[in-house]
């Protein structure tokens, strides 16, 4: 993890946004930072703070890791985005609202990666710091192709469905196919490498395309997951004359995500196929409870053997104001809440069983202090731990009863008019290597 960028160069504003502050309200002075979680933020970085109502209050560029940034604002609840590399994508006419759309170019694909990060934070002094973590948010990939026969005058490789664009609370949204053209190089086709937004479905489309001097022939294959943000895949394929071409991916990590790998073949004249992305997570040991494994809290862990276990991660951020799906007119806020988090470009969170949350009280024993204080390492969202005074309860098996973090509290059905907090979960797998 690289240490943190300092960022400088007062903002004032009057200049960028004259309607920003109030006169009649406190204002803060906040000064942010930002850090990548891997590889290395490139510049200009555009830092925008929102408020509540998702209305831009402030923003500043900075141009170099010898700048600071410092937006004076009124005190209250702000979302801060920072982006890097949106110049490559399609941009908004503004980034007025945070609901901006920044779209995948019509080819779809950018010629270079787009980093965001956000943070939420509460200004109620005269001055105020935050840390923004900036992940990718783009999958990379490469196409090598070798032994295609000499009459082959072109070769392009088609990836569908990709998501179109993304909004400033990394939200992503629509749906796009990218075609990525290949050029000759010796006896082998490559492509040059390519960035696309993360899968918009369940799987992947690849479709390869030869042309020669009797036109188009098309091999496609359907790759049963969605190509992640933050990880890069190469694919290397190979024209097989005597039976069906094929081709065989692997994933090369380059300080992005971990490992995959990818193998397959491309048939002759194919319509689709099945395939697996399969995680490897492979670790060096097995995480403990109450730590930090690639940038997220380990809860439990489970099942553990010498050489592999279930882990489960809590997530980061905490929702408020959550209704059970039961309740009328908003059956669908929890699951869309579930199906717009991420972290770390980590996604498929879910909401925690009961079994889960039984777990969570027997491991801690109602004493939450020290995975409060890895959560707030990780700039996350504390926990609301139960005390006589309040008694925060949080939604679980899949929004249908509701517990509380205390080693004795109840687990009871969620009702149909209250609102509720809601804390995510990740299950993985780690083998240890």
């Amino acid at each position: 993890m690289l240490s943190a960028l300092a960022l400088t160069s007062c903002f004032s504003p009057a200049e960028d946004n004259a309607d920003a502050i109030d006169s009649s309200s406190a204002t803060t002075r906040l000064k942010v930072t930002t850090r990548a979680a891997t590889g290395q933020a490139s510049y200009p970085i555009l830092v925008i703070a929102y408020d509540e109502s998702g209305t831009l209050k402030g923003q500043q560029t900075i141009q170099s890791e010898d700048d600071e940034i410092s937006l004076k604002l009124n005190e209250g609840a702000y979302h801060i985005t920072a982006l890097s590399g949106q110049s490559n994508f399609t941009e908004p006419s503004s980034y007025d609202q945070k609901s901006a759309l920044i779209n995948i170019p019509a080819a779809g694909y950018a010629q270079s990666p787009l980093m965001m990060g956000g943070a939420d934070v509460n200004l109620t002094s005269s001055s105020a710091k935050v840390n923004v973590v900036m992940t990718y948010r783009v999958a990379s990939l490469a196409l090598s192709l070798a032994s295609v026969p000499s009459d082959v005058t072109a070769v392009s490789v088609g990836i569908s469905q990709q998501y179109k664009a993304i909004d400033m609370s990394g939200t992503f949204s629509g749906s796009s196919t990218a075609n990525v053209k290949c050029t000759k190089s010796g006896d082998v086709w490559t492509s040059e490498q390519v960035y696309l937004l993360p899968g918009a479905g369940s799987s992947t489309t690849l479709t390869l395309s030869l042309t020669n001097a009797e036109g188009q022939t098309s091999y496609s294959y359907e790759l049963s997951e969605p190509l992640e943000a933050a990880v890069p895949y190469t694919i290397q394929g190979t024209y097989v004359e005597s039976t069906a071409p094929y081709i065989t991916g692997v994933i090369t990590i380059e300080g992005w995500q971990d490992e995959r790998s990818i193998d397959f073949e491309f048939g002759s004249g194919s319509s689709g196929g099945s395939g697996t992305v399969t995680p490897t997570n492979d670790v060096t040991a097995i995480p403990e409870p109450s730590s930090v494994w690639n940038g997220h809290v380990v809860a439990l862990v489970e099942n553990a053997t010498e050489t592999e276990a279930d882990v489960l991660l809590l997530g980061l951020r905490e929702m408020k104001n959550v209704y059970a799906p039961a309740a009328e007119g908003h059956e669908t806020q929890m699951q869309d809440s579930i199906q717009a988090y991420f972290e770390n470009d980590l996604k498929d969170w879910t909401v925690p069983t009961e079994e889960q949350a039984r777990a969570l009280k027997k491991q801690y024993g109602g004493n939450f202090d020290e995975l409060n204080l890895l959560i707030e390492q990780q700039q996350g969202d504390t926990l609301h731990v139960y005390t006589s005074s309040s008694n925060a309860r949080y939604l679980c098996e899949e929004g249908t009863k509701t517990f509380n973090f205390a080693e004795n509290g109840s687990i009871t059905s969620a009702g149909t008019s209250t609102k509720y907090r809601l804390r995510l979960v990740k299950k993985i797998h780690v083998v240890v290597q």
